[in-house]
């Protein structure tokens, strides 16, 4: 364990330097790091050398996947402003307006546009993810795209959801 420790103090500045600098985030730079050192340890627990090579390797490949991931989370917006949109406001805009909207709707309808646009899940896989029947998520599917509607008209119609989803009345 004392190698784990010393191998981890010695170089946890250097990951975290290393992937603040492509990443540009402090707080992604972290969680780059976190994962990092998991799989040092399980490296280490298994009785692999810790050497510097090969980590510069991992943080450089958990680098890599966090581009991918951001680059996926701008597709799957894009491609979600892009299908529910109606209204055609400026591409920009109507991108912030489905990020927002994607934001507002409960956790389980956000996990599974996620799922299903972004992660390119097909029904079955979502299916075996959440444990039930492929027909139970093309409802739930369903229903979140109606939710994610619903939430972009709104938002069209009221430019500070906030008010609205905490049921405030406007004073007369």
């Amino acid at each position: 364990m004392t190698d784990f420790a010393q191998f981890y103090r010695d170089h946890y500045r250097l990951v975290v330097t290393i992937a603040e600098h492509r990443l540009g985030s402090l707080q992604d730079a972290e969680d780059v790091a976190s994962e990092t050192f998991r799989i040092v340890f399980q490296r280490h627990a298994s009785g692999g050398d810790l050497t510097l090579p090969w980590l510069y390797g991992v943080v450089r490949n958990l680098v890599g996947n966090e581009y991918r991931r951001r680059t996926r989370s701008r597709a799957l917006h894009d491609r979600l402003a892009t299908e529910w949109h109606e209204t055609e406001p400026e591409a920009s805009d109507a991108v912030e307006m489905v990020r927002e909207a994607l934001t507002l709707l409960p956790t389980a309808q956000q996990e599974l546009l996620t799922m299903i646009y972004w992660d390119e899940l097909t029904m079955a896989e979502a299916a075996a993810i959440l444990k039930c029947r492929v027909g139970a998520v093309r409802v739930r599917v369903m229903r979140a795209r109606r939710a994610l509607r619903s939430m972009i008209e709104r938002l069209n119609e009221d430019p500070d959801p906030g008010v609205a989803a905490c049921g405030a009345v406007a004073a007369p």
